[in-house]
């Protein structure tokens, strides 16, 4: 085999050493990437040719031909890197180059640096080759590119054209950049460069993609000062420019301007499909509609894209006849619907209700040879959503599936959320499968759909499973997710509570929620908070109610038994003071109160007012009740204690009464939680909750902390404890005891 021969093989891309270079096969002949540092300390990565025999190596001629052929494969690099190594050998002769094809394969890829960089091998390129590496960076919408072509012309000594001038600024205005488009242009103002009509056409085009209507009209003014004549494109920019600042009337001005002209311009379908974006982005449907009709007025075929506007307008309204009118005005002037038009008129049809209208035009567009793409079925399975018609959306499914069509994401939220609205949850679930095994790759927002209907369906298990899957394929937590199994972990736990099944535990020497739910609750929102999203009050609330103990007094005296307190007084139902949480809530909850307020979830509470304020009108009942435990306990070492007022919620309801109808007001559901929550803690209090406010005094509040207990109420001794001091002291009594009636202390020889 010939060396040339296995240079073809290579060229293909076939062949590939360890390092990532270029093997060609042969008598030790090949060409690979190196890096290394030229004599000014840069890195320079070109491609190394070793060889035996330098017979071809050398050979301008057959390293072209590589180069032709790593740049028919769009090899862009491996072309460079082939040219710069010829550079270094002084074999390269770049007028042998095709510079257009090298720079449009750029423009294609939008490679600008790729494309920089094969300028700068051209010894002298001319004003029409950075012409082309401007339309590079145009086409990138990288401006800050286009600015070192301009740099490079003037370091080339060449004095820049109306025509490079004017593709910076299209540059500069398809990137939004409106300063410095207009600083371009007076630049070549005043470098002495007449701008011509397509100068003016792009300044107003940047314009009117950035929504800056009067700047617009001021380039337009700028061009009717210098005398020169708009065209039909002018006046469709300015249109434009109206459209996005919706200054409907002002369009129309423009319309009448261009029949006002000494030689009267008729719109095209540029000018009406610009006319009727304007009337339907301003709400103005019917206006939109008169527009249309401009079509026939001035007999224009039109193209697709201005039937889509049309139709698009439709949707607005659900106006399905009119759209069909639209799409039968289209297929008369022989004008082929392309896959946006199709799509919008599925979805005006799937807003209609006419889920078998739409089924009917894609079969039409079928018959008459036209395949529809993803986009023609994804709004087909929307339509099918939307009309709530579940069947329809299962028979398009298998349709896609049997037809080897590969779905589309938001094919597959359609669908999920048409089954999960239809009570379908696992049939939704196994086509979620199905479709992620045909190479579909879902979103938050399939598993959101999913995760919710599973609340619906109060299918915890299958909920979490979801959430395990998700995070497998890596869709991070969101607030729906949060927020719907978080309940679903507090509706399971009430009713484990309520069904008599074990939720404590006091084997750790203290009471603690020991629930599978609870355990579930907390890892889902802290793997949220872990994502970077912080969930609302609502999903804190409900973390807290999986964390809330029973209310019945005889879980307080084993609370309180934990101390090594014995109850034997009707008063001793006090000394839940001396719990961590109070014998209401597990003492986890404190550092996820402490964690919601750094993140600004729930407000903060000033320690250096008085009396403390909580105002409890727009919070939730957990929240209220967690709020005022915590303030209990943060004040517990405190040499003076502050009152605390509580604002609650009231509601005002009329009732009869011997002198009629009048208006009192009730105590609302937070109001009485919280006055339920003083009366089982046995703590006075100010005041009413009907009232819309209770206080309780520092002093009252100190005589709960600190309760009054006798030698017959305390299993030993000591001090009174808080639970952990208790819980230690207890231990070293024990401790104590147990070396004491040790027999290994004795010594023996």
């Amino acid at each position: 085999m010939s060396d040339r021969k296995c240079c073809n093989d290579v060229l293909k891309g076939s062949i590939r050493n360890q390092d990532g270079g270029i093997n060609i096969p042969g008598p030790k002949l090949y060409a690979r990437r190196n890096v290394s540092r030229n004599r000014t300390g840069r890195r320079s990565r070109t491609l190394q040719l070793d060889a035996v025999s330098t017979r071809d190596v050398d050979d301008p001629s057959f390293l072209l031909n590589m180069y032709n052929r790593f740049l028919r494969d769009e090899r862009l690099n491996d072309c460079l890197d082939l040219l710069e190594s010829m550079e270094e050998k002084g074999l390269l002769d770049m007028n042998k180059v095709y510079h257009a094809r090298f720079l449009k394969t750029c423009k294609s890829h939008k490679a600008v640096t790729e494309a920089l960089r094969f300028t700068k091998l051209i010894q002298q390129p001319s004003l029409s080759t950075f012409n082309m590496l401007l339309s590079v960076c145009a086409s990138s919408q990288d401006s800050d590119g286009a600015y070192q072509v301009l740099l490079l012309v003037k370091k080339a000594g060449l004095r820049p054209d109306c025509q490079l001038y004017t593709t910076l600024i299209s540059t500069c205005a398809k990137s939004g950049n409106v300063d410095a488009m207009f600083e371009v242009f007076h630049e070549m103002v005043n470098a002495g460069v007449e701008p011509n009509i397509h100068t003016y056409g792009a300044l107003i085009d940047g314009c009117a993609r950035a929504g800056q209507v009067a700047k617009a009209f001021g380039a337009y003014g700028i061009m009717s000062s210098k005398k020169v004549k708009p065209d039909r494109v002018i006046f469709n920019a300015l249109i434009n420019a109206c459209g996005q600042s919706g200054a409907v009337d002002r369009a129309f001005d423009v319309l009448s301007e261009m029949r006002a002209e000494p030689v009267p311009m008729d719109p095209d379908h540029v000018t009406i499909g610009a006319l009727m974006r304007t009337c339907a982005q301003a709400g103005q449907v019917s206006r939109a509609r008169e527009v249309y009709k401009m079509l026939h007025l001035y007999n224009i075929k039109g193209d697709a894209e201005v039937y889509t506007i049309a139709v698009s307008t439709c949707s607005q309204t659900g106006d399905l006849d009119s759209a069909l009118s639209i799409y039968d005005d289209m297929t008369r002037n022989g004008v082929l619907p392309d896959e946006m038009f199709l799509s919008t008129l599925i979805d005006v049809a799937g807003h209609a209700g006419k889920v078998d209208v739409a089924f009917e035009i894609l079969k039409n567009v079928r018959s008459r040879g036209i395949q529809p793409g993803d986009m023609s079925y994804s709004s087909l399975m929307g339509a099918c959503c939307n009309a709530k018609n579940w069947q329809k959306a299962l028979e398009l499914h298998e349709f896609i599936m049997a037809n080897k069509i590969v779905p589309t994401v938001s094919t597959m939220n359609a669908l999920v959320t048409s089954l999960c609205d239809g009570g379908q949850l696992h049939k939704a679930v196994e086509v979620f499968n199905e479709m992620k095994e045909a190479g579909v790759c879902p979103n938050g927002v399939a598993y959101s759909i999913l995760i919710v209907a599973c609340e619906k369906k109060d299918a915890v298990e299958l909920g979490f499973q979801l959430f395990s899957q998700a995070k497998t394929d890596g869709v991070r937590p969101n607030l729906i997710m949060c927020r719907c199994l978080t309940g679903l972990c507090l509706r399971r736990f009430e009713r484990a509570y309520t069904l008599g099944e074990p939720i404590l535990s006091l084997t750790s020497g203290k009471p603690q929620i020991d629930s599978t739910w609870t355990t579930w609750a907390i890892m889902t929102y802290r793997e949220t908070i872990a994502a970077g999203v912080i969930p609302p009050i609502e999903v804190f609330s409900q973390v807290l109610g999986c964390l809330q103990f029973p209310r019945e007094a005889c879980w307080r005296n084993r609370f309180v038994e934990t101390l090594g307190l014995t109850i034997d007084s009707p008063k001793a139902s006090k000394l839940v003071s001396l719990l961590d949480g109070f014998g209401e809530y597990d003492s986890r909850s404190f550092s996820i109160l402490e964690e919601a307020s750094s993140l600004g979830v729930v407000p903060c509470v000033s320690f250096k007012e008085s009396p403390l304020l909580i105002d409890a009108r727009k919070l939730q009942i957990h929240i209220v009740e967690f709020e005022y435990l915590m303030l209990k306990k943060q004040n517990r070492k405190r040499a003076r204690l502050p009152n605390i007022t509580i604002l609650l919620p009231t509601e005002k309801t009329r009732m009869l009464s011997i002198n009629g109808e009048k208006t009192i007001t009730l105590a609302g559901r937070i109001g009485k939680a919280v006055g339920s929550l003083m009366r089982r803690l046995g703590l006075q209090y100010q005041g009413d909750e009907s009232y819309g406010k209770i206080r309780i005094s520092g002093f009252a509040l100190r005589r709960w902390l600190k309760p009054k207990t006798t030698s017959s109420s305390l299993s030993w001794k000591q001090p009174l404890l808080t639970s952990s001091q208790a819980r230690l002291a207890k231990g070293i009594v024990e401790q104590q005891r147990s070396i004491r009636n040790s027999n290994n202390l004795s010594l023996g020889y």
